[in-house]
């Protein structure tokens, strides 16, 4: 599956649209600012999720029709931004609800590992791990680090505990991993 085939189909503060249609979904979580809409942009090949380099830009779900299969799903990010408070209580109701959906077939949770990890972020995983669902971890921005960056980054995931983990650096070598991924789970 090449993902070229794909469609925005609406934005909502919930999973109604998808469970309306009855087509699988994958969503999209992680910080502002991770590169989530860049992420779903080079996996299709266009520009078709909005991108800013200005964190809390996306404030709903935007759903994206793949291969007219299943959904990916560009979530809000979490954490601090401009836009705080209310968007961090809406982004916590959005995800308790969404994650009980049974559409809902897996998560990709996007890492940025050029930082370190703060509390909040793990604990937002380890309440993904928590739901029940399949946890997809992406790090990203990986075409931004050099050798040894990669190196601690990868060092890091694993001792955040993530036992499996896939690399984003936008090659189309690491984007067909993530595709096959994400396609393994949008078939079910």
């Amino acid at each position: 599956m090449n993902f070229r085939t794909v469609k925005f189909v609406t934005s909502s503060v919930d999973l109604s649209y998808a469970r309306k249609d009855n087509k699988p979904a994958i969503l999209m979580v992680g910080r502002s600012n991770v590169g989530k809409s860049s992420l779903i942009n080079a996996l299709t090949n266009q520009r078709i999720a909005f991108s800013s380099k200005k964190a809390g830009k996306t404030k709903l779900l935007n759903y994206f029709l793949i291969e007219d299969k299943f959904f990916l799903v560009d979530s809000p990010g979490y954490g601090s931004t401009s836009f705080a408070t209310m968007s961090t209580i809406q982004f916590s109701s959005m995800m308790e609800a969404y994650v009980k959906e049974p559409s809902l077939k897996a998560i990709a949770l996007l890492i940025d590992l050029r930082r370190v990890p703060g509390e909040d972020d793990k604990a937002f995983y380890r309440y993904l791990q928590k739901t029940g669902k399949p946890l997809i971890v992406i790090l990203t921005k990986m075409d931004t680090m050099n050798q040894s960056e990669k190196d601690k980054a990868r060092k890091m995931a694993k001792e955040l505990g993530f036992e499996q983990f896939l690399e984003s650096d936008l090659t189309m070598k690491t984007l067909d991993k993530i595709r096959t991924v994400i396609a393994s789970y949008g078939n079910k």
